[in-house]
Formats: C-alpha cells, sequence, structure tokens
C-alpha cells in the first residue's frame, strides 16, 4: 500500500512539474521574449516610435507608422499579443496603426489584450492606468465618406475624422468598439460588446449600442 501511494505521488508531482514548466517557459516566458524582441526591433525600424521603460509584451505585436505619424507607449505597459498568452480569446494580437501624420499616444500602466488602434489623421490618446479586453477596436474615422453613396469606395471623407480620447483608469470590456470623435472620461467602465459613438462621462458605466450610461460609479 505505502508502495502505491509513492507511486501514485510520484506520478502527480511529476505531472504537477510538467505543467509548471509549460506555463513558465511555453505560455509565459517564450511569448514575452518573442513580444519584447519584436518591440525592440521596431524602434530601429521606425524612428517616431518612442517606447517608455519596463513595457512587457506577450507575442507579436503588428506596428504600422507613416514617416510623418508617431506612437509613444508609455512605461510598464502591459501588452498581450498572443492566443497562447491570452486567458480568453483565440484572437490576441495588438495591430496599432497611425497613417499620414497621426499620432497614438499611449500612457503609462496602460493594459492592451488583443486591441486594434488605427489612427488615420488625427489623434487617439489612451491615459495612464487604462485596461483595454480582447478584441476592442478603437478608430478615429469612418475610413469612407457617407455620401453620395457611388463615391464610397474611392472617397475617403478625411474631412469626417475626429480624435478619440480615453482618460485615466478607464477599462474597456471585451469585443468593445470605440469610434471616432469619442471622449472616453476617468475611471468609466464600458460594458463588454458596446458601440461606443458619444462622449462617456468619468466616473460612469455605460453599455449597449450605442453606449449610453446605466451606473454612476461614485454612487456605491
Amino acid at each position: 500500500m505505502k508502495r502505491l501511494l509513492s507511486r501514485i505521488f510520484h506520478q502527480i508531482s511529476s505531472r504537477q512539474l510538467l505543467a509548471n514548466l509549460y506555463r513558465k517557459l511555453v505560455i509565459e516566458w517564450f511569448t514575452l521574449f518573442q513580444g519584447n524582441i519584436i518591440l525592440w526591433i521596431y524602434t530601429f525600424v521606425y524612428p517616431n516610435i518612442k517606447l517608455g521603460q519596463g513595457i512587457n509584451c506577450w507575442g507579436r505585436v503588428i506596428i504600422r507608422l507613416n514617416d510623418s505619424s508617431k506612437l509613444t507607449i508609455g512605461e510598464n505597459a502591459h501588452i498581450v499579443s498572443d492566443s497562447i498568452r491570452a486567458g480568453i480569446t483565440l484572437f490576441s494580437q495588438v495591430k496599432i496603426t497611425a497613417f499620414f501624420d497621426s499620432k497614438i499616444s499611449i500612457g503609462n500602466n496602460v493594459g492592451l489584450n488583443g486591441t486594434t488602434i488605427s489612427c488615420r489623421t488625427t489623434h487617439i490618446n489612451i491615459d495612464d492606468g487604462t485596461m483595454i479586453a480582447p478584441n476592442v477596436i478603437i478608430v478615429d474615422s469612418d475610413f469612407h465618406s457617407l455620401w453620395p453613396a457611388e463615391e464610397r469606395m474611392w472617397n475617403p471623407g478625411f474631412e469626417n475624422d475626429r480624435g478619440v480620447n480615453i482618460g485615466k483608469n478607464v477599462w474597456i470590456g471585451i469585443n468593445c468598439i470605440v469610434l471616432k470623435g469619442v471622449t472616453i472620461g476617468d475611471n468609466s467602465v464600458i460594458g463588454a460588446g458596446s458601440i461606443v459613438n458619444r462622449d462617456i462621462p468619468a466616473n460612469t458605466m455605460a453599455a449597449g449600442n450605442p453606449a449610453v450610461v446605466i451606473k454612476n460609479l461614485t454612487d456605491d
């Protein structure tokens, strides 16, 4: 009986060791090494990118900048761009695109997880401490004119672009879309699956399509 228990304990311990090694080596360390190397390479490819100290990037982030555009990522950013590292979704790659002379500014201690940020001609600002969940899309443009209909394919409608400002300590839930011209106030929460096409005040929770304020967080 003692020998049987010893064998069972040994098998359990071995499997636990393998599980811990897999989690550390494959899920955490390898994806972190890959992501940080790719970010380092981008600093040589793009002279118009500025990265703060202490950034951790898991997986292959995609960054595309034009010559006159700018991207700034502050200190201690937490970027998850790999489906192995992500805890929720299979589609977790981070993509950041700045066209023409647009500017993207990401503050200190910001968390991005499978986030798409596309800025065409204006700016997108994400302030300190903000968390953005998987599959969130943030844009400053419609990318096509609304009218006349027959011109949509080739008319970019640059004149309709509007900047986006996301405040401090905002939490944007999974599968949200933040559209052009929006300001989200400090400390606010955007519920999962929402489409934000209007300003959201500070210290509130908003959700829906379109997102509307459903709760003042300071009332708790």
